[in-house]
């Protein structure tokens, strides 16, 4: 008897196909709402490929093989009927019902060992093909109408259901309310227990908060060793978390200047198509323009910097405003 090596090559992208399925189908409970939708939908992507690889499969088994008229005639119904089986359940496996995993575990699988045997006449007189069929096409039938089953009875009225259900999704969101109330106590107690002593960086993280931007920009103006703090975060190349000098109350002395200057000249480097994220920089250094005119309004001189950094906006320039904010650029510095 020769190697089917054609059964054998499909049945290899069938396996790959169906643990790919399976895979995104045990995440998606686990995910948020997008991972979830985006897992049962590649999912349902993949099912549809595995189920045109085992239809292949099995045509290449009725062809090169041997399989009863009946039954080749039974799987040209149930094979699109499984795989809407399949969709139904990938549903329910969303909504939460781990049991209905099982469907898309077994039915493939079953299409597959068909196909195989069916591939094989050697193996129908251990196997007669009418029993064999029959079985399969039995549990087959079972395992695609189970979805089915299940979606019309979730569409019966069911008081007890429905109420167990509201039950649980009011649990579910007042532990959730109590989550967030423990977040907001928890960054209230932790933003309350800053002070004039505390670090920079610290404060920094509650900028950009709606709710604690405002106390935190108060707090920043009254800490002791902000200019020594802003200070080292500038020789750390930490430009960018420094949005406004000025605003954050910060005073324009010579050593500020210096590591400004500093600061940005290594921001500057970064400007660069050797670098990744070339464009991302350039534009992220145009928020800068508020710290660069009040220093230089400050006596400050960023001739320098100003001038490598021009230079290299000019070097990668793909637009108007990459051109403009070179050219501003070059007027502060005269």
């Amino acid at each position: 008897m020769r190697t089917p090596v054609g059964t054998i090559i499909l049945l290899s992208v069938a396996v790959l196909l169906y643990a790919a399925m399976m895979g995104n189908l045990a995440d998606a409970p686990g995910s948020d709402a997008f991972g979830r939708g985006l897992a049962l939908a590649y999912a349902a992507i993949l099912g549809a490929v595995l189920w045109v690889v085992l239809a292949a499969t099995l045509i290449v088994a009725g062809v090169k093989g041997r399989m009863p008229l009946w039954a080749a005639i039974g799987l040209v119904v149930l094979l699109p009927l499984s795989c809407v089986a399949v969709w139904k359940a990938g549903d329910a496996v969303g909504r939460g019902d781990s049991s209905a995993l099982l469907i898309p575990a077994l039915l493939p699988p079953l299409f597959a060992l068909y196909a195989l045997w069916a591939r094989l006449p050697a193996l129908h007189g251990m196997l007669r093909p009418g029993l064999v069929s029959a079985i399969v096409g039995v549990m087959i039938v079972l395992l695609a109408a189970t979805p089915f089953v299940a979606a019309y009875r979730a569409a019966q009225p069911d008081p007890e259901r429905d109420a167990r259900l509201a039950a649980a999704a009011n649990a579910q969101e007042e532990e959730q309310a109590r989550e967030r109330k423990a977040v907001r106590e928890r960054e209230e107690a932790e933003f309350a227990s800053l002070g004039p002593e505390s670090p920079l960086e610290d404060y920094l993280i509650y900028l950009h908060s709606q709710t604690y931007s405002d106390r935190a920009l108060t707090g920043i103006r009254k800490l002791r060793n902000l200019q020594a703090d802003g200070i080292a975060m500038l020789q750390k190349g930490r430009l960018l978390d420094l949005w406004e000098l000025k605003e954050l109350g910060f005073e324009p002395t010579p050593e500020l200047c210096q590591a400004y200057g500093e600061a940005l000249t290594g921001a500057a480097g970064r400007v660069s198509k050797t670098q990744s994220n070339y464009l991302g920089t350039a534009i992220e250094l145009e928020s800068q323009l508020p710290n660069i005119k009040w220093l230089i309004a400050n006596r400050c001189d960023l001739r320098q910097p100003l001038g490598v950094l021009a230079t290299n906006l000019r070097a990668v320039a793909d637009s108007s405003r990459i051109t403009g904010f070179a050219d501003t650029l070059d007027g502060l510095s005269r």
